[in-house]
């Protein structure tokens, strides 16, 4: 009897552990990613036309660092990018330069490796249009939360502007690998410019959304951005 019933002790005691390692096991698996857009513009197929430009300036501040550090180390890379440039000496301009930025928030499983991209709608002396599609991929890096600053370059073919303004742009982001955006910006400073310019023009929205798509083969999903717009740069 005695036997049995110490038998039975341990059998109980070994079901117990069995019941905790497993509880354990469940409470440690990772949480799945899922799919977590509300824009409503997801999975949407976008046709990139052949002039897509790249940024001709590209770099990633993590969260460690301000957003007014963060300023000023991009503001040293594009000077001494500008100084290098011929000076265009004429009333009238032929293309500008503008920078792109997005903060990626520090939400789980937001750090997307996807394709990045974003339109932006100008006004100008000469009449609206609209630059070509912008890849802002990181070459290979995930955006791991902080700001990623780019720098691209616009010209009107045909036209020379007097005067451009920032109309409203859009973000994107293809496939299933989601991204949580709190802020997306638009800038046109004097200072990017390569003939004497006066005023700037900029765009600022919080989106605070998740970009997702529930497909991965030319699913993109899209954040508009147009409330915001404020100012004009002249040449």
């Amino acid at each position: 009897m005695i036997t049995s019933l110490v038998v039975g002790a341990l059998f109980i005691i070994s079901c117990e552990k069995s019941e905790v390692t497993n509880e354990i096991e469940q409470i440690g698996d990772p949480q799945e990613e899922g799919f977590k857009s509300v824009t409503g513009h997801t999975d949407k197929v976008l046709k990139i036309e052949d002039e897509a430009t790249k940024p001709i300036l590209k770099m990633h501040f993590d969260d460690s660092m301000s957003k007014e550090e963060a300023i000023l180390s991009f503001d040293k890379a594009v000077n001494d990018y500008i100084s290098k440039q011929p000076i265009q000496n004429k009333a009238f301009s032929t293309e500008w330069f503008y920078r792109v930025w997005t903060y990626t928030g520090n939400q789980s499983n937001n750090d997307t490796d996807g394709d990045a991209g974003t339109y932006v709608r100008f006004n100008t002396s000469a009449g609206g249009y609209t630059a070509p599609f912008n890849w802002m991929d990181n070459f290979g890096d995930d955006r791991e939360g902080g700001w990623d600053a780019y720098l691209f370059k616009a010209s009107f073919p045909g036209q020379a502007v007097e005067w451009v303004e920032i109309d409203y742009a859009t973000l994107y982001l293809e496939g299933t690998d989601g991204w949580f955006v709190t802020d997306f910006v638009v800038q046109l400073w004097t200072s990017d410019q390569t003939l004497p310019a006066t005023g700037s023009s900029s765009l600022w929205c919080e989106p605070n959304v998740w970009l997702d798509n529930s497909c991965s083969d030319s699913c993109w999903d899209s954040y508009f951005c147009d409330s915001t717009s404020t100012g004009r740069l002249s040449f």
